[in-house]
């Protein structure tokens, strides 16, 4: 497997330095210039990303909408192992039961992606198609917290985590087409890292302390479900309000 990502990385190079970064005019002099200001430094200080973060409300939403999703899936983790672990005593039967999950989930993603993922961003629209995995969300843990039983379990695990890979993660990658060159570069890497990972841990604590509060798995996942609400009015309103994009 490393050798395969290893791989993968040498054909994102060969990529870069085989294809230019945008077409010639044929103008040598506005070609040199163009060059130029493609090789201009972010600029900017190495805390740009998190200040950036902290004066833009438009990306404060897509922290909230990131954090509200890792809430979601740290939530979802908990629940598989406690499921998991008591359908499936053996440590080998539960591996190959999260291995087949993972297989379907991909398989899902990977057919989305080639067939209907542009597809349906167009059809839909961008805060339409950020809205169905908090939709999918809201049922999901509605239905887990009815019936907290492994096919619940397996259904809902499989339409997430293919719905975020395949239209959620794409379509976020969208939201940042509108914001300036440095938050790019700088923001995103802290939303996708700081903010993300800080996500999970609030996830853990606010399961943790909803279990000792005496919350059954399935209070928990009816305690997700108006989180999952919050989220989705997030995800088709607010963060993707074409009035709030920022200008540059």
């Amino acid at each position: 497997m490393l050798l395969v990502s290893a791989g993968l990385l040498e054909l994102a190079i060969f990529t870069i330095v085989t294809f230019p970064l945008r077409p010639r005019s044929g103008d040598a002099v506005a070609d040199a210039e163009r060059g130029a200001v493609d090789r201009v430094a972010i600029g900017g200080s190495v805390w740009s990303g998190f200040t950036q973060v902290v004066k833009s409300p438009y990306l404060l939403g897509i922290c909230a909408f990131l954090v509200l999703y890792t809430i979601g899936s740290t939530f979802l983790y908990f629940e598989q192992s406690d499921i998991v672990g008591r359908f499936y005593a053996d440590k080998t039967a539960r591996t190959a039961v999260l291995a087949k999950l993972e297989l379907a989930a991909q398989v899902l993603t990977v057919v989305t992606q080639v067939f209907l993922t542009g597809r349906i961003i167009r059809w839909l629209g961008l805060a339409a198609t950020l809205a169905l995995l908090p939709a999918l969300s809201m049922l999901g843990f509605g239905a887990l917290g009815l019936m907290p039983v492994f096919e619940t379990l397996a259904v809902f695990t499989v339409l997430r985590r293919a719905s975020n890979f395949a239209l959620t993660n794409p379509a976020m990658e969208v939201l940042f087409t509108v914001v300036p060159r440095e938050d790019k570069y700088k923001a995103k890497n802290i939303i996708e890292t700081f903010v993300y990972r800080g996500g999970d841990q609030v996830g853990a604590w606010l399961y943790a302390g909803l279990a000792a509060a005496g919350l059954s798995l399935a209070g928990i996942s009816f305690f997700a479900v108006p989180l999952s609400g919050i989220w989705l009015v997030l995800g088709s309103g607010w963060a993707v309000n074409r009035r709030r994009w920022p200008r540059h």
